[in-house]
């Protein structure tokens, strides 16, 4: 797969979920893991991950891997690892393992669709794992990873989204409905080829006061601990780069301020965010 094309798939698919990487940014980022100043470090890992997700979905169509339901929650724990949750757990088996009889089926009857017979069984899949909503949070990232590996081994141009706006109300309608043909019917208005959804050149969203240049360790200590509830101090201390005793000291006034508690003992247990304060 193409690095360009990646980069676009990935930071158009993030920015769906708030991330605010530009294109640029996240270009640096992926290929030269050089992290952009004012961006959270929960959206960069989030791009990070979806990279990481991205790279097994390409392996998995070149091998023309069979689909089960254990490869599509590997997929996911990749791509939604910032989460914090065990993406083993769905909340239907049941429809993860229509999702992937589906996706056989057009896999194994490939060879007698034509190019737009093709398109349209990716984008039933999408709509089919949105629609699922089988994780609590992530579910349209993996419907739009799924749909690009299922591409990917029909030898398609990889679709991204060309028009964010009209892409998030097509897709809530179908959903909101459970009518497919919503979405299969008119996916072809949203979704183009992804060098030509170049849309998050610029800021995707533009917050009301400009962002900070530098993030104090606590709101970043916050921001990791919102997304891995379960990592250590050490954990902390090697992502922003200080020292354990710093982390502990952030933590211990985190506490004060009921901005950050602990659930559980101290072996086992984790950590909870009830707040991250905003200047």
């Amino acid at each position: 797969m193409d690095a360009s094309q990646l980069y676009i798939l990935i930071t158009n698919s993030t920015a769906m979920e708030g991330s605010s990487l530009t294109l640029a940014q996240n270009t640096r980022l992926l290929s030269e893991g050089v992290s952009s100043e004012g961006k959270t470090i929960a959206e960069q890992l989030l791009n990070l991950d979806l990279k990481a997700a991205y790279e097994a979905a390409s392996k998995d169509a070149a091998g023309h891997q069979l689909w089960s339901g254990y490869r599509v929650k590997m997929l996911a724990s990749k791509a939604l690892r910032s989460y914090g949750f065990d993406c083993n757990k769905v909340a239907s088996e049941a429809a993860l393992q229509r999702i992937c009889q589906e996706a056989n089926e057009a896999r194994m009857h490939s060879r007698g669709l034509k190019e737009s017979g093709l398109y349209a069984a990716s984008h039933m899949i999408h709509f089919r794992v949105s629609d699922a909503e089988l994780w609590p949070r992530g579910n349209d990232i993996m419907a739009r990873l799924l749909m690009n590996m299922l591409q990917m081994e029909f030898g398609l141009t990889l679709q991204s989204i060309k028009d964010p706006e009209a892409y998030s109300k097509l897709l809530r309608s179908a959903v909101k409905e459970d009518i497919a043909e919503i979405f299969t019917s008119h996916a072809d208005d949203v979704l183009a080829p992804a060098d030509k959804c170049k849309w998050a050149v610029k800021e995707v969203t533009v917050p009301e006061a400009a962002p900070a240049t530098h993030v104090k360790n606590s709101t970043r200590i916050l921001e990791l601990l919102a997304t891995h509830p379960r990592y250590t101090t050490a954990d902390l201390a090697g992502l922003l780069g200080i020292s354990d005793k710093g982390v502990e000291k952030h933590i211990a006034n985190l506490k004060k301020t009921g901005a950050l508690k602990r659930e559980g003992p101290d072996k086992g247990g984790y950590w909870r965010v009830v707040f991250i304060p905003r200047k």
